[in-house]
């Protein structure tokens, strides 16, 4: 199961074109001839891309409308333009914060069929992306690109695809989740030390550290998002509250077998008995944690 999420792109399109009847040689032009300005392009012939996952799209008009066509003499069209688009972008956060996401670019004509137009990306770089690219939750590692044809009850259609690589960046999550947590555990374990007979000592530090914990990992999965599956987070933090709530389960199997009417012999075997079970459970949690 994939949550739908949005991510935002600041692009400028260009598509190139041969255009016969724009042929400027039989008016002895030799040289690219460069327009501008919304209504003059507006009269010219355009491919009607569209841009298929897309959810809101705005042309920029700062100080001018930021639109570019260039004819060269033989009839080549060169046509730019600047756009931000919000697309949307699955996503999958089982191993969150450990994760890839792939978010993909879908562009393609709308109503002229491939006996029509075919789109086919430039030789030569087709993407270009500017350095340094700065986001701030994610990595791009790369991307890829290619192309696709579109069946459907009112024909077939081109379009053209890219898939955006992006890791997640760990270091905010290595420090306010796993360190934090990890630090909540160490303390709980503070307990094996402490006497016995020191009740309200060992009380106070299990249910406070359960209680630390428990408010942590609150916080935690507010920022989180809502799906329904269990993430990697999840189970780390499971494992955690498991590990902090076995200590106030320790202490009080501990406490009541030293009160109780054993004999040694009997309370020693118990002990030994509980601290097998207990080690079990370590490398249990362990071989979790190692997966994830």
């Amino acid at each position: 199961m994939c949550l739908v999420t949005d991510y935002t792109l600041d692009i400028y399109l260009r598509q190139t074109w041969l255009d016969h009847r724009l042929n400027l040689a039989i008016f002895v032009v030799n040289h690219t001839v460069t327009m501008s300005g919304k209504d003059i392009i507006s009269r010219m012939w355009k491919p009607d891309l569209f841009f298929r996952n897309v959810k809101e799209a705005a042309f920029h008009f700062v100080t001018v409308p930021n639109m570019l066509l260039k004819i060269s003499p033989e009839g080549v069209v060169l046509y730019s333009m600047r756009l931000t688009l919000r697309l949307s972008c699955h996503m999958n956060f089982r191993y969150n914060p450990l994760d890839t996401q792939r978010c993909h670019l879908l562009l393609g004509t709308y109503a002229q069929t491939t006996d029509q137009v075919e789109l086919a990306w430039q030789e030569n770089n087709p993407i270009i992306v500017e350095e340094p690219l700065h986001l701030p939750e994610f990595d791009m590692t790369g991307y890829t690109f290619g192309s696709l044809l579109h069946s459907i009850d009112t024909g077939n259609f081109s379009f053209l695809n890219t898939t955006f690589t992006l890791k997640r960046q760990n270091g905010y999550h290595m420090i306010q989740t796993y360190l934090s947590t990890f630090m909540i555990v160490m303390i709980s374990w503070v307990s094996f030390w402490l006497n016995v007979d020191a009740v309200p000592a060992r009380v106070t530090l299990g249910v406070t550290t359960l209680l630390t914990l428990t408010t942590v990992a609150g916080g935690i999965r507010t920022n989180l998002p809502p799906v329904s599956y269990v993430k990697a987070i999840d189970v780390w933090i499971g494992v955690c509250t498991i590990m902090v709530f076995g200590v106030l389960l320790e202490f009080t199997l501990v406490n009541y077998l030293s009160r109780s009417k054993f004999p040694p012999e009997e309370f020693r075997k118990s002990i030994k008995i509980f601290s097998v079970i207990v080690s079990g459970y370590e490398i249990l949690s362990v071989s979790i944690n190692f997966r994830f």
